[in-house]
């Protein structure tokens, strides 16, 4: 057998696959306890197969907002709760909108590479 780049154990994310994977094993798929594993696989497979909206939804700043943070680090707040001492006290409703259009604008670039399905 040769060995090839499309191996999975050569695979750009295949760690953090491979991290949620074994929490499921552990926890059950449908555990709270695996959230950590699966947003960090979909940040590597966004970053992958996504970049232009893996961009804007992890390293952009907010628009409005004079402190400098991510959508991500709104939306993935309870997953993260370090992420809380980088977002304002308010978070605007302007920049609140804003993540939700990059929100949508990832997932739909996600679900066009079959990434968000059950597994």
């Amino acid at each position: 057998m040769s060995s090839s780049s499309s191996s999975p154990n050569n695979h750009p994310c295949a760690q953090p696959t491979l991290q949620r994977q074994e929490c499921h094993m552990n926890h059950g798929i449908q555990n709270e306890e695996c959230i950590r594993e699966e947003l960090t696989e979909k940040r590597c497979l966004a970053e992958l197969h996504c970049q232009r909206e893996a961009i804007n939804f992890y390293h952009r700043s907010s628009s409005s907002s004079r402190t400098r943070w991510s959508c991500s680090a709104l939306m993935e707040k309870f997953a993260f709760p370090e992420n809380e001492m980088v977002l304002p006290e308010r978070v605007a409703k302007e920049d609140r909108e804003h993540c939700r259009k990059v929100v949508y604008d990832l997932a739909r670039c996600l679900s066009r590479h079959g990434i968000g399905r059950a597994r």
